[in-house]
């Protein structure tokens, strides 16, 4: 993540900085709000059920609060009724994008987008899904579709666009052994876990392993190095947000596995600017996500193995799994391209949404001031503390977290983070997250994730 990969430990500032933290009863006046709709959507459902918008509207209420299966409920109500209305189409793709199914998701946005062929939202959301299943010519087209419609939300992605053309029907193929067990290293600076990745047959260069991040992504001086051609990538998205250029290339090794033809990002970044030790670019989501991997933190190793056929039972005693060791098994979404979603609490918090990241090493969890309040956590906001992220300088607070889990994988005694959180993934009407749980929680484990399955695996040393 851009906001909290590189996080530092962090030191006072000699004259502190100021961290805008809502007060609690603020932050949590605003959950009490979207509960007030989720209350008002209900009545009007139950008091009129066979009208199909009322189950749409409720399940919209349900997604801005954060609980993906009340949402999913609502709208099997809605199914049943007919699904003739635009919303239900469309809720219904977003469900199946997020769970992985991804073909279907595309059936229902398409019928969606014939419902309203001028919503800019819908040809956004059928980008999204045809992009996850390896659609990448015909994302293109309808994500420039999307960017030309009136009103449109929809971010500028020319060079990727331009890309995924070049690139065209077949992107990311993997061939060669497909089972790989490769040593990582820690970068003692920033934390960065790297591998040694071979590009276009050159290399290995270092790369950094980034659940975070969509694509690979190469510094640009690496990206001249290999004599890549280079697209600019478009108009800046919102602030703190990282733009980039794109290129194609022809393969990408991890150990004896290859990807074939697949698009990078290419960024300006000094992190992965060409140095002795440093990183050169990153292993983002998009090429993981082609295999069952786990990023294995007890014996820094980065294993990857075939995703599971569908219908196919799932290996219960993968190669990372030691025997008799606990695993703790929890269903995943993925919400937009690469954002990994699991469930947890915080404290004696209710059960919320929770991004899993990889980045900062010094800290469990960031998270905005109505996770905070719900947790009954007090932050000491007179000592504010600073370190760097892609984003540039951030300056942050830290607060004592006595028990986070995920599932049934709970651990106490760790730190937090406030002012780090973008404010864009609690404040979104689409799916409301309640934070971010970071390193310092999933380096205990084994950290296993099976996109097809749409299941995480935390595995105990």
């Amino acid at each position: 993540m851009a906001l909290l990969g590189l996080l530092a430990a962090g030191a006072s500032v000699p004259t502190p900085a100021r961290v805008a933290l809502e007060p609690p009863a603020v932050a949590l006046a605003r959950l009490d709000s979207l509960q007030d709709v989720v209350r008002e959507e209900e009545a009007r459902a139950l008091s009129a059920p066979r009208v199909e918008t009322n189950w749409d509207r409720l399940a919209r209420a349900w997604f801005q609060l954060g609980d993906h299966a009340k949402a999913v409920r609502c709208l099997g109500r809605a199914r049943v009724l007919g699904a003739r209305e635009f919303d239900t189409a469309l809720l219904l793709g977003r469900v199946a994008r997020s769970e992985a199914r991804f073909a279907e998701a595309v059936d229902w946005l398409e019928r969606a987008a014939r419902v309203r062929p001028d919503d800019w939202e819908v040809h956004e959301d059928l980008g999204l899904a045809l992009y996850l299943d390896g659609q990448g010519t015909r994302a293109a087209d309808h994500w420039e579709r999307a960017r030309a419609l009136p009103g449109s939300g929809s971010p500028d992605r020319t060079g990727l666009i331009a890309v995924l053309r070049r690139v065209g029907t077949g992107a990311y193929r993997v061939s060669g052994r497909r089972r790989e067990r490769l040593p990582f290293v820690v970068q003692a600076a920033s934390g960065a876990l790297v591998v040694p990745v071979r590009v276009n047959g050159r290399g290995p260069y270092p790369l950094q392993i980034d659940t975070g991040s969509p694509e690979v992504v190469l510094g640009r001086s690496l990206a001249v190095e290999l004599g890549l051609e280079v697209i600019r990538g478009g108009e800046p998205g919102a602030p703190g947000v990282p733009s980039f250029d794109y290129a194609a290339v022809d393969s990408l090794t991890l150990g004896a596995t290859t990807l074939q033809r697949l698009p990078v990002a290419v960024s300006d970044a000094p992190r992965l600017a060409e140095s002795m030790h440093g990183a050169r670019g990153v292993l983002g989501f998009e090429a993981l996500r082609r295999f069952r991997f786990c990023i294995d933190f007890p014996d820094s190793t980065l294993w990857l193995s075939p995703l599971t056929p569908p219908g196919a039972p799932v290996d219960s005693a993968p190669p990372w799994a030691p025997a008799g060791a606990r695993v703790h098994r929890m269903p995943a979404l993925l919400r937009g391209t690469h954002l990994l979603i699991a469930y947890g609490h915080v404290n004696r918090g209710p059960e919320r949404p929770f991004l899993l990241d990889i980045g900062s090493p010094s800290a469990s969890l960031s998270a905005p001031a109505s996770t905070i309040a719900e947790a009954a956590i007090r932050v000491d906001t007179t000592r504010v503390l600073t370190g760097n992220s892609s984003a540039g300088p951030v300056a942050y607070l830290r607060f004592p977290v006595d028990r986070l889990c995920l599932g049934d994988a709970c651990r106490d005694s760790l730190a937090g983070v406030a002012g780090t959180f973008p404010p864009r993934l609690e404040l979104n009407p689409n799916f409301r997250l309640a934070g971010i749980v970071s390193r310092e929680f999933l380096s205990r484990y084994r950290f296993s994730v099976d996109v097809g399955r749409g299941e995480v695996w935390l595995i105990e040393p």
